[in-house]
């Protein structure tokens, strides 16, 4: 039995027992016992019928462990409230209800520390008698912010490394560009055999490097030792991605899409590429874009404890969980880098 019933019940009682035993005193608890049993329930229902919850966030994104403001807009009707508490979020601490103001606004400040798409909400308004006889619950929508990986700066050694000191030199793939006579010296398989049928001259293709020799960096999400280990990889993939990119550009490729994308030096493709960081879950190879550019710098961030692809070539591993054996060049958010030649690799793994 409810407390409005309750009260109800011992208000009749009151006025049955004046009446029967002819005691006037009693009337009087028991009709303001009746009284409140009727006006409570109808206070609170008059005073939350036009209420009017919402929670804003005038951020849409933000970047882990950034702290986001929260407003929350509180509307009724004209009846006031009898009382009451509102809740920011789900277990946030609860503030009194304006009884005197038709609107009130506030603020609560929230710290998102993993990156995805967070809900923030919902607000909770509940509208109570003094008595706490009676209440009523009002709740909000949702605000949704965007998470995106924590950009971390790269050290002198990764610097040093990803400009090339220290690292094994490589020609970059060359592809042919145009016809120009025959240089003493260049190799026989640049000769273009139809031109010196035609004419008669020696010419040769004249060759330039390849577009896509510019780094390649992949995303590993299909094996991660743990979630904690996928955030520390995706952080140190989005900290090598802006690096790269602001260096001449680079080729990114994720889990669960068909192709690279080309990030440039202008960084126009950053904001997209970010948010898409910010989603990757786990499972799932990236594209397969290191068999169709073999000459390409292979930068390979994966949260699993080995290396399942080690027979693909001389790459950079960088993970939360380094090779044993193999030497560490440079720490990047909370994962080493570590330089793979093939064989060396197939041991490790």
């Amino acid at each position: 039995m409810s407390r409005v019933r309750e009260l109800a019940l011992t208000g009749g009682l009151l006025c049955a027992t004046a009446a029967v035993l002819g005691v006037p005193a009693l009337y009087l608890p028991g009709l303001a016992a009746l009284l409140g049993a009727a006006v409570a329930p109808l206070w609170v229902i008059l005073s939350a019928g036009r209420t009017e919850v919402s929670v804003h966030c005038d951020a849409l994104t933000a970047q882990e462990d950034e702290r986001v403001e929260l407003r929350i807009t509180l509307r009724r009707g004209a009846v006031p409230f009898p009382g009451g508490t509102l809740t920011a979020w789900p277990g946030a601490q609860e503030l009194a209800l304006p009884l005197s103001r038709r609107s009130a606004e506030s603020t609560a400040g929230a710290q998102l520390t993993r990156r995805g798409r967070h809900a923030l909400g919902p607000a909770r308004v509940r509208v109570s008698d003094p008595f706490g006889l009676c209440a009523r619950e009002l709740v909000s929508g949702c605000a949704e912010v965007l998470v995106l990986p924590r950009i971390q700066p790269l050290d002198e050694a990764a610097l040093g490394f990803l400009e090339g000191r220290g690292r094994p030199s490589r020609e970059p793939p060359q592809s042919p560009d145009s016809l120009r006579a025959h240089r003493p010296g260049s190799p026989a398989s640049r000769i273009h055999w139809p031109t010196v049928a035609r004419s008669g001259a020696l010419m040769e293709h004249a060759m330039r490097p390849e577009d896509d020799a510019r780094a390649l960096l992949e995303l590993d999400a299909a094996d991660p030792a743990s979630a904690e280990a996928l955030d520390r990889a995706v952080r140190a993939a989005a900290s090598l991605c802006l690096h790269l990119a602001r260096r001449g550009g680079c080729l990114v490729a994720l889990p669960h899409e068909p192709r690279p994308t080309l990030l440039g030096r202008d960084l126009a493709g950053w904001p997209a590429l970010h948010a898409r960081l910010a989603l990757v879950s786990p499972g799932g190879p990236p594209s397969g874009a290191r068999t169709s550019r073999q000459g390409l710098s292979v930068i390979r961030v994966t949260a699993s404890h080995g290396d399942r692809r080690a027979e693909e070539g001389a790459h950079l591993r960088v993970g939360p969980h380094p090779l044993a054996g193999v030497p560490t060049l440079f720490e990047l958010a909370g994962c080493s880098a570590q330089y793979l030649e093939p064989a060396r690799a197939r041991r490790a793994a």
